[in-house]
């Protein structure tokens, strides 16, 4: 009977390896989706964001010259607004990213990203929704740094 047990537990710690291992897999990869969500959505709807907003005051018209169809704001503006705010969180997370817990880094990260889809969606001017897209690309950055360093706490 002994030797019974001494048998079982290595199968058993082997299917528990297993189902951690895929586990981790599936975590991540669900994590990784989630996190460039909002990062990417921003970017394909640049156009439609910036075309939604219509300002009383607005003294620039805009022309239609063939199938094109243009914006005042260049959707290059919400490009900029995706991607400064990741950069500098990449540039400047090794100075202090280690002081933060990993808990209150993916807090903000999923807020951040609640966040930009509620102003977006809810925004009135062009302003207002480039914060919306910065707080996406702070989600994004945010997360990017957060997960791929939680992998080092994972066996492969």
């Amino acid at each position: 009977m002994g030797e019974e047990e001494e048998v079982k537990i290595p199968r058993i710690r082997r299917d528990l390896d297993r189902r951690t291992y895929w586990r981790n897999i599936i975590a991540f990869w669900v994590l990784g989706l989630c996190n460039n969500f909002s990062y990417v959505i921003m970017l394909s709807g640049a156009h439609d964001i910036l075309s939604k907003q219509e300002s009383p005051n607005s003294t620039v018209e805009v022309q239609e010259s063939g199938r094109f169809d243009c914006n005042p704001i260049s959707t290059a503006a919400i490009l900029l607004a995706d991607i400064l705010p990741t950069l500098v969180i990449k540039l400047s997370g090794p100075i202090y990213i280690h002081l933060i817990s990993y808990r209150v880094r993916v807090c903000f990260c999923c807020l951040s990203a609640i966040v930009s889809f509620i102003v977006v969606s809810l925004s009135v001017a062009t302003w207002i929704s480039l914060l919306g897209v910065v707080f996406a690309s702070v989600s994004s950055g945010l997360g990017e740094y957060t997960f791929l360093s939680l992998t080092a706490r994972y066996s492969r």
